[in-house]
């Protein structure tokens, strides 16, 4: 437009919005910034419509702070924002956890002359929920009610997730009670969450007591329940309870996706249970679902694992072929599984093959490779490592600086371990339980026991709480030092 002399105007504007809004994906914070620079520049005065879209957008695209901006200068030209669009920002402030901000743009809606529907309190209710604030979410429920503004499957989904969350099994129990008295009907999804919450907190006995209640509502289980469930066994290692579950799906007339089958193979692999994980994929395949990026990683990790090097490299070569580009985890797994046998020379060509198709080498990956030269005791590759990370602009995190100080432990080199430490002080870095016990072991390797002590007495004082294994490392210390003095 402007090659020919046109400047865009609302509708333009508005239109661009609509598109980005529209797109399953949230909007590029960047791409937002440009477009509202680019209004300004053309000294175009926004209407309603076009503010409040972009209250929607800033907000989806998770930038609150510019969010508000926008609603700062919708109240200075005398404009009410949307409704639609004060819900996105009440949701974006929760999500951020600023639910006193949240709270205060949910009083004004009154002030705008907007009458608090049911989205905008679910919004409200996701920030205190996501805080943990159960008080406050349980008032949101009963200024509902006051209020004559009925809660909907969303409303009570939220709750029943803050209960469970809380380990407040019976509320939920009696919330869902109340769903079917108040003609919401309960479904598949909101159990699923439950059972996902007693996942998490490793509850997964649990699971048998959902799924009664949940038929005893009348409600059948869809295919997210059963790949929570069998998630939840996987997780713990109840591989015939996975498969108990996979059987009455399939029983059900519910056809697995690939989310299921991922979750099956990688919970085989885990277990150290190869053959089984490797049948299971072939079973995939067979069944007609073309495997994902994530699955042939999965079974890339389990063929590393086995050391079955040239299987690994067809199985990596096959997924090019079928068009599935590897990505970064594909890669982390690769230079990890050589890492670990020693093979440092195919990790590092991995490295190399992932730069050369222009991608970024992540924390994680260079984590691996420090690791393993860690375990072989190669320091000096190990710190070789650690300056190509930092060459690549990646920020070394405490866990590859433990690595980096077992790396020197075990090669031997003390001095060059405590010199890891000073390097974390002096950037800021706070050390952990891991760091400390590394440096005891680093010093027991060199007989240097009565070093042990004060770096034992340092973790104190710094208000770490010493583990198992600190406290075993000191024991040590003292006994070799009481068989020196004897």
């Amino acid at each position: 437009m402007r090659r020919q002399g046109l400047l865009p105007d609302q509708q333009n504007y508005t239109l661009v919005l609509q598109s980005l809004l529209h797109s399953p994906d949230p909007p590029d914070p960047s791409l937002l910034s440009l477009l509202s620079s680019d209004i300004r520049s053309v000294r175009l005065e926004p209407d309603a419509r076009l503010l409040s879209d972009l209250i929607v957008a800033f907000s989806r695209a998770a930038d609150p702070d510019a969010a508000l901006s926008v609603l700062a200068q919708t109240q200075a030209q005398g404009i009410t924002p949307k409704f639609s669009a004060a819900v996105e920002l009440i949701s974006a402030l929760g999500n951020s956890g600023r639910v006193d901000e949240a709270e205060a743009i949910f009083a004004e809606l009154r002030h705008w002359g907007l009458q608090p529907r049911t989205r905008a309190y679910n919004a409200l209710l996701k920030g205190y929920v996501k805080t943990g604030a159960l008080k406050d979410a349980e008032q949101v429920l009963d200024e509902m009610e006051h209020c004559s503004v009925a809660p909907d499957e969303r409303t009570y989904s939220l709750l029943i997730d803050a209960y469970t969350n809380a380990g407040r099994w019976e509320s939920a129990r009696i919330l869902i009670k109340e769903m079917e008295m108040n003609d919401v009907r309960p479904n598949s999804y909101v159990f699923s969450r439950i059972l996902a919450s007693f996942r998490d907190k490793g509850e997964w006995q649990r699971s048998f007591a959902v799924l009664r209640e949940m038929r005893n509502n009348g409600i059948h289980p869809d295919r997210h329940f059963y790949n929570v469930m069998i998630d939840s066994f996987g997780k713990y290692n109840c591989l015939h309870h996975a498969m108990d579950a996979f059987d009455q799906m399939r029983a059900d007339g519910i056809v697995p996706d690939v989310v299921t089958w991922n979750t099956l193979i990688d919970a085989h692999s885990k277990a150290g249970r190869h053959d089984q994980a490797m049948k299971l994929f072939e079973e995939m395949e067979m069944s007609g679902l073309a495997p994902c990026t994530t699955t042939f990683n999965i079974v890339i990790n389990s063929l590393g694992e086995q050391e079955r090097w040239e299987e690994m490299k067809e199985l990596f070569q096959r997924m090019r072929e079928k068009g599935l580009l590897p990505n970064v985890v594909t890669y982390t797994t690769l230079v990890d599984v050589y890492g670990k046998s020693g093979r440092f020379k195919d990790a590092i060509e991995c490295l190399e093959m992932m730069k050369s198709g222009g991608m970024k080498p992540s924390p994680t990956m260079y984590h691996a490779l420090v690791n393993a030269y860690a375990q072989k005791g190669l320091s000096d590759q190990a710190i070789h490592a650690f300056r190509a990370m930092r060459a690549d602009g990646i920020k070394p995190s405490v866990l590859v600086l433990n690595s980096l100080i077992n790396a020197f432990g075990e090669d031997r080199r003390d001095a060059d371990a405590f010199s890891v430490l000073r390097f974390m002080k002096q950037h800021d870095m706070e050390p952990d339980v891991v760091t400390y016990t590394t440096l005891m072991k680093a010093l027991i390797r060199v007989e240097k026991f009565e070093r042990v002590p004060s770096v034992y007495e340092e973790m104190i004082l710094s208000g770490i709480t010493p583990d198992r294994k600190a406290r075993a490392m000191l024991r040590s210390a003292l006994k070799y030092m009481k068989q020196t003095f004897r």
